[in-house]
Formats: C-alpha cells, sequence, structure tokens
C-alpha cells in the first residue's frame, strides 16, 4: 500500500505535533502555512515533509490528492477563517477525511459543523468530517495531568516569589495574568457586531 497522503493546514504547535505523528506512522504530509519561519521550522526539525505557503491555489491543489486533511489554524482574538471551501471538499477524493480542529474557534473547513464524542463523524460532500470541539475531554482525566504538568513551574514560582514579584521576574506569568489587584491586565480585543461595525 502506498502511505497515505496527508495535508496539515496550520504550522503552529497542533500542526507540528500533528506533522509528527502523521510522520512517525509512515504517512506522506504536506503542510501548508501562512508564516514563512513556521515552515522552515517544521522543514528543518522534521524530515521528508513537503511544505507550501497556504492559498487558495495550494490549498485546493493539496486536498484534491489527500486522504486525510487536518484544519489546525488559530488566529488569535479572532474567528478561524475558511480556507477550504466547498468547492475545494467536493474535489476531494470519495471517502477521505477532514479533521477540523480548528472547530473550537469556528472551523476553518467550509462544511464542518460541531460534532460530538458519541456522534463524532458525518458524510458531506462524499466526504467524512470529524468536527469534535475540545479534544483532550475524550480522555479528561490524562488532560488534566498533562495540563498540571505544564503549568506547575508557574504555579511553584508564584507560590515561592508571591503573584507580584512572579508577575515582575517572569514574561510568561505576566502574560498569563488576565487581573492583578482588581485591574484587567489584559483586555482581549472586542470586535464589532455586524459588518459595518453597528
Amino acid at each position: 500500500m502506498p502511505p497515505a497522503e496527508v495535508v496539515i493546514i496550520g504550522a503552529g504547535v497542533f500542526g507540528n505535533y500533528a506533522t509528527r505523528a502523521f510522520v512517525g506512522i509512515g504517512a506522506h504530509v504536506t503542510v501548508l502555512d501562512t508564516n514563512y519561519e513556521a515552515l522552515i521550522r517544521i522543514n528543518d526539525e522534521i524530515p521528508n515533509v513537503v511544505t507550501m505557503m497556504s492559498n487558495a491555489i495550494n490549498i485546493k491543489r493539496a486536498t484534491s490528492y489527500a486522504d486525510v486533511v487536518v484544519g489546525g489554524i488559530l488566529v488569535p482574538d479572532e474567528r478561524t477563517p475558511i480556507v477550504v471551501t466547498r468547492d475545494m471538499v467536493r474535489g476531494m477524493k470519495p471517502n477521505s477525511l477532514i479533521m477540523d480542529v480548528s472547530i473550537d474557534e469556528g472551523g476553518c473547513v467550509e462544511t464542518s459543523r460541531p460534532t460530538s464524542h458519541e456522534h463524532s463523524t458525518y458524510i458531506e460532500e462524499g466526504v467524512i468530517h470529524y468536527c469534535v470541539p475540545n479534544i483532550p475531554s475524550i480522555v479528561a482525566r490524562t488532560a488534566t495531568f498533562a495540563f498540571l504538568n505544564a503549568a506547575y513551574p508557574y504555579i511553584q514560582e508564584i507560590a515561592e516569589k508571591g503573584s507580584a514579584q512572579a508577575i515582575k521576574d517572569n514574561p510568561a506569568i505576566e502574560r498569563g495574568a488576565a487581573i492583578y489587584a482588581g485591574e484587567i491586565r489584559h483586555l482581549p480585543r472586542l470586535r464589532p457586531i455586524g459588518g459595518d461595525g453597528e
């Protein structure tokens, strides 16, 4: 059997780990992103991966030969843009798979809609869609330990130094402090309702 053709849209943290996982099981992987540096990083770190700039022409071409398309786009403080159109989905192989991990932020595939762990897939345009929000909740205990292990050094630093000193000493803690001493430190950008800001 030839290797599966996997297309990953988004070369951020998720895209990087998804690439490693698919390469690890022998797939032929193509990664697309608008960030040139992110593509260089993946190309340097993971051998035998094809990287492309993410644009409509390259996405249409890559999805047409894909067995699996993984959407892993995150735009901070914004809804995820639709980068895979319904026409692109129609052009995919029958019974291929779309995994829209961006569904938590609205999804990056026009035909995506949220599913659940109980009913995780549906077929649209002849393509299987997997669009479960909050995927780690399927292994809630393991995910909790993973998040705790990642957060523990920061929690320990706050406990040892106190909030004020930890915020002053560590830029990561400073960025993570949403509210301190009754003051909102990092106000999210608010988007206007409606297209014209009304």
